[in-house]
């Protein structure tokens, strides 16, 4: 985790340009957290299910005729609830059961929000099918190490389908918009989140007093840390600590949302960069990592799939990916404000 933890804190420069960014597009004159949640562009296009399950689907193409074969089953098979429902709770999730095999909570919404969950959620499912078709009952269930890899993997081959077949140049923002913030709220909050909890339970270990005075402080400085001058810090905001449940029930949890998102990034890179030789063996390891279940240690696991997580390289890959997705949307914000100023 401290390699985790040393590498994010000297690759926020991608983070902070991201929220610089968002405040020249709104034209704010000082930008605070609470403006994370303000669109940039609106756009009013739907994305109907029977549609998205065919571009989910294709967006895989990559990992092979029988992943798809098998994905196609799944979402055929009657184990999606798809829509929202009077009385139905909220979110989206994936429940195994071994000898039959996963279902999909979903609430549906014909959004690009609810395109992505999808791909998401059926990339658990994925997982979980091939996990009870290559493991006993024992070894069938994975561990949260490696549990997000295979649905933000699919998000990202998701993302990568819909760039390609998009020319509008804010859908196109959108689109990216969606990535970024994915990795702002998967990898850099959450390492943000566990940097504060081992600075926290360091504390503890050396005989120091911990007082809410004093988790304030380490998380404020923290925010000023990550964020730099990007992001107005509210005073109010230094006690966002004492609301996070994981840190009180799950002690040293979160890291895990981060090294899932490296991994799938790593294992994205190898899969669709350089020859087709080393494309094709980074996904025979990417899906014998799915069959795996749980039958080794998660790190062990990983590591037979290509990813190290103990070396800075594999982090250092997710900051690359923001700083090129929000070179992207820089680029495609010109293009929008340059198609406006000709309109006038």
């Amino acid at each position: 985790m401290t390699t985790l933890v040393d590498t994010v804190r000297h690759g926020t420069a991608p983070l902070q340009r991201y929220m610089r960014l968002r405040k020249k597009l709104l034209g704010l004159e000082s930008y605070h957290l609470y403006d994370g949640v303000i669109p940039i562009y609106k756009s009013d296009k739907k994305y109907p299910y029977d549609e998205s399950k065919d571009l989910v689907i294709s967006s895989v193409e990559p990992l092979g005729a029988d992943y798809v074969a098998k994905y196609k089953k799944f979402v055929s098979s009657g184990r999606i609830d798809v829509y929202e429902n009077e009385g139905k709770r909220s979110g989206a999730y994936n429940a195994g059961v071994y000898g039959v095999g996963p279902y999909l909570l979903l609430n549906y919404n014909d959004t690009l929000d609810a395109v992505f969950t999808f791909a998401h959620e059926a990339g658990h499912a994925m997982h979980t099918v091939l996990s009870y078709e290559n493991q006993p009952f024992v070894t069938a269930d994975y561990t949260i190490f490696v549990a997000e890899v295979a649905s933000t993997t699919n998000e990202r081959f998701l993302l990568n389908k819909l760039l390609q077949t998009t020319t509008d140049p804010k859908e196109r923002f959108l689109l990216l918009q969606h990535a970024v913030d994915s990795i702002v709220g998967t990898f850099y909050t959450q390492v943000l989140f566990a940097d504060y909890e081992l600075q926290a339970h360091q504390l503890v270990e050396n005989g120091q007093p911990i007082t809410s005075s004093v988790l304030s402080g380490i998380y404020r400085k923290l925010l000023t840390d990550y964020y730099g001058d990007a992001l107005t810090v509210d005073d109010l905001y230094k006690y966002t600590w004492a609301r996070i449940p994981h840190f009180f029930n799950s002690p040293y949890y979160v890291y895990q949302y981060a090294t899932c998102f490296a991994s799938s990034a790593k294992l994205f890179k190898d899969m669709t960069e350089g020859d087709p030789a080393s494309r094709h063996a980074a996904t025979e390891r990417y899906l014998t990592l799915l069959k795996s279940g749980g039958n080794d240690y998660p790190m062990a696991q990983l590591q037979k799939a290509g990813v190290d997580l103990t070396k800075r390289e594999t982090v250092q890959a997710v900051v690359d990916q923001m700083n090129q997705l929000v070179t992207q949307m820089e680029a495609e914000a010109a293009k929008i404000n340059e198609a406006r100023a000709a309109k006038q």
